[in-house]
């Protein structure tokens, strides 16, 4: 009976000394560790998403400021600079890719100061990749932004600081074209004529409002020379 009793005895002992020991018990975290917010990793945009001016989603936000910006395009590819406002005048901003045509756009700053928000972002150069809602693209006629716009539009005259730009959608589908506070902005310009060639007569010209299913408008269509994202407070 002892005998027996020893051999299931050892046998005990030996189980408990093949047992795996258990994992140590991991290291408290330091008060530093434990106040640190979890690491966002860095949204990845492909490149058909990159250079569509849009808000939400893989869109554009204010708030995203210049940081944003460098996190989307690269740290080289957004430098600040002067931006055009107008009249000769300029205000400090950004320029993505400044030595690239195609990918080019320009980006203002609430108070013209780069250490605060986006108040918008303008897309300018012929031949541009950029696009806006709908599809909108440098170059499009006045006849497809009114399609796409649902009915006619008011633009102002051309030839002179302001000419050309979009002031009223008249309750069309481009009046709500972002999310809010996104505001869309459209400039026309005339077409290029051929040499010895000239525009129709009564074309729009000065500061005052134009509708673009104008005959003259309709005969030789005017077409966008730029777009934009502007942020819009509330109120």
């Amino acid at each position: 009976m002892r005998a027996i009793f020893s051999s299931v005895f050892l046998c005990l002992i030996l189980a408990g000394c093949n047992a795996e020991s258990p994992p140590p018990a991991p290291a408290p975290a330091s008060a530093a560790e434990q106040a640190a917010p979890p690491v966002q990793a860095a949204p990845v945009f492909a490149e058909s998403d990159k250079y569509v001016l849009a808000v939400g989603g893989m869109g554009f936000r204010a708030e995203m400021g210049l940081a944003g910006l460098r996190q989307r395009f690269g740290d080289t590819a957004v430098v600040e600079s002067q931006v055009v406002l107008g009249e000769g005048q300029t205000e400090a901003g950004a320029l993505i890719h400044p030595d690239d045509p195609a990918h080019r756009a320009h980006v203002y700053f609430v108070d013209g100061d780069t250490s605060k928000a986006i108040s918008a972002i303008y897309v300018r150069d012929p031949g541009s990749a950029w696009s806006g809602p709908f599809g909108i693209r440098i170059g499009l006629p006045s006849t497809e932004l009114e399609r796409i716009n649902g009915k006619p539009f008011r633009f102002l005259g051309f030839d002179w600081d302001y000419g050309g730009y979009v002031s009223h959608w008249t309750e069309g589908a481009l009046a709500n074209a972002f999310l809010p506070p996104g505001q869309l902005s459209v400039r026309m310009e005339p077409p290029a004529v051929a040499d010895g060639a000239s525009l129709p007569e009564g074309y729009p010209a000065g500061d005052g409002e134009f509708a673009s299913d104008l005959g003259a408008v309709r005969e030789l269509p005017p077409v966008v020379g730029e777009f934009g994202l502007s942020f819009v407070p509330p109120g």
